[in-house]
């Protein structure tokens, strides 16, 4: 493991090194007030539009018996385009807001590569609603953006245990401005796919719901203090900020029957930062599936996982260190139920827009076959 760790050592530094000392502060602070802002934005009236772009690719070593198919991030060293993004986000009389994101090169959803098209109007801050293909509101660390992870991505179990974007509608209610937030939410039904670490299949957007009913989920955020801002990582280095909350969702699709559960808790301080979130879910075949994709038996489901880190600001410069606990079925003791733990030091040459991340992970397996499937992978993330 070591020697593997010691090549990339140069890549870092130079990596580490492409920030000049001597950048103008001032410049610096108008360049990134620019990129927060919208460096391709179109205003005109009470219409405003915004073109936003993002590109993540990885290189790196992977063990012998990495799989996409188990959430690996590379099956095989060299390199992967993780992401290729492009849309346009804005706002009409400023209650409403819209976004439409292709992810380009996306063949794995039945969706095509279409990631995101929603509209939002939020009249006030007790009552806005939102429809069209959005985050499916369960497990609060699917919902944050990956543009702004303190790793080189979201953790394995987030991928496994959480739906991604599906066709529905929302509603929600801010009971407390600016702190407290209340979101229901009726979507199109979900399906699994075969490996539990595959998680969710993409839903069908232009032929609507086929197959799989509907799902229903609810969620309440809770930040007491002041707003957490975006991000996992405390890239500020402000005072104390606090982010908690939960959610719930249920489907009673013609294939499975499923009911899940979540929680997370979020503190940022002083360049500090940490992330729980715990994800539970129970499913079991429908007497009569209409897909060959059902769950097998009757399973109940748990994901857990803590990230903790610090931002040197003066360096832009932070380390993470997350660690999972993941078992695909409680029920039964096999290679199935790991821990992962991750290590990664992000250089953050302007913030989350452009940034460079090593990380090493290894995977735990606590029962059954021991794999070769720990990585080494250096990420850069370029976006707009």
């Amino acid at each position: 493991m070591t020697p593997r760790i010691l090549r990339w050592l140069p890549v870092l530094g130079v990596l580490l090194a492409a920030t000049p000392a001597s950048a103008d502060e001032a410049w610096r602070k108008d360049f990134l007030a620019t990129l927060h802002k919208g460096p391709a934005r179109i205003e005109t009236g009470v219409f405003d539009l915004s073109i936003h772009a993002r590109i993540n690719v990885w290189g790196g070593w992977a063990g012998e018996d990495s799989l996409l198919s188990e959430g690996d991030k590379m099956q095989e060293s060299g390199f992967r385009l993780r992401r290729t993004r492009f849309g346009v986000d804005g706002h009409l009389f400023k209650t409403v807001s819209y976004e439409v994101e292709l992810d380009v090169f996306d063949s794995e959803k039945q969706g095509g590569p279409l990631y995101a098209a929603w509209v939002d109007w939020t009249p006030s801050h007790w009552f806005g609603l939102k429809v069209g293909l959005q985050k499916f509101v369960f497990v609060k660390t699917e919902m944050n953006s990956s543009f702004g992870t303190a790793s080189l991505d979201r953790a394995i179990g987030v991928k496994a245990m959480a739906p991604a974007e599906t066709l529905g509608l929302t509603v929600h209610s801010e009971l407390w401005k600016d702190h407290l937030t209340l979101t229901l939410g009726l979507f199109n039904g979900i399906q699994r796919k075969s490996s539990f670490f595959e998680g969710y299949e993409g839903t069908g957007v232009t032929l609507g719901n086929r197959f799989e009913r509907l799902a229903y989920v609810g969620r309440i955020d809770l930040e007491p203090l002041a707003p957490l801002g975006s991000g996992e990582p405390d890239l500020e280095g402000g005072m104390v900020r606090l982010g908690l909350g939960g959610g719930g969702f249920y489907a009673n699709g013609k294939t499975d029957e499923t009911y899940g559960a979540s929680g997370y808790l979020h503190l940022k301080a002083y360049g500090f930062h940490f992330l729980g979130e715990a994800t539970w879910d129970h499913a079991a075949p429908q007497k009569r599936p209409t897909t060959t994709a059902t769950t097998p038996t009757e399973v109940g489901r748990l994901t857990a996982q803590g990230s903790i880190g610090y931002v040197i600001k003066m360096l832009n410069t932070g380390i993470a260190v997350r660690t999972e606990y993941i078992n695909d079925n409680l029920d039964l003791t096999t290679e199935g139920d790991q821990v992962v733990v991750a290590v990664s030091l992000n250089h953050y040459l302007f913030e989350h827009f452009l940034k460079a991340t090593f990380e090493y992970q290894t995977r735990i397996e606590l029962h059954g076959k021991k794999l070769k499937n720990d990585a080494a992978i250096v990420g850069v993330q370029l976006g707009f």
